[in-house]
């Protein structure tokens, strides 16, 4: 088990690797398709539920990044825990997968992406999975 900046825990498979900054986090398998990019956000705004936060955050991503979506995004409350995600194409034709996991007062958003989709996803979404907030 991992763990990011004290309040989050994750796994991460073998052969994967984390390189880790002040804001962000980077997870990839060296010999694979793509990356996660991982970034943390605190909430400040108690007024909005954390859903409504993280569908606003989600809508701008999309918009500001030309995202088309392969369907509408999935809302979903498991484990403690507020879970936004979807798959769309890139501007320039990349595949994308986005996350939003959140428990108040933080919110993890993480996107992968890849030239084309491949079966790396699936070790994506077992590893967004894994997230644990401990706090």
């Amino acid at each position: 088990m991992c763990n990011y900046n004290g309040y989050l825990n994750y796994s991460l498979p073998k052969k994967w690797c984390a390189e880790e900054d002040t804001d962000n986090l980077l997870l990839y398998n060296p010999k694979g398709n793509g990356a996660i990019t991982i970034s943390f956000f605190s909430i400040l705004d108690t007024e909005e539920p954390l859903n409504m936060q993280i569908s606003v955050m989600a809508k701008r991503f999309i918009d500001d990044n030309n995202i088309s979506l392969h369907s509408p995004l999935v809302l979903c409350d498991r484990d403690g825990k507020t879970i936004l995600y979807g798959t769309g194409t890139t501007a320039d034709g990349w595949f994308i997968k986005l996350w939003f996991v959140a428990k108040y007062p933080k919110i993890v958003f993480s996107t992968y992406q890849s030239e084309r989709k491949s079966k790396e996803v699936k070790v994506c979404d077992s590893i967004i999975d894994s997230f644990e907030f401990v706090f």
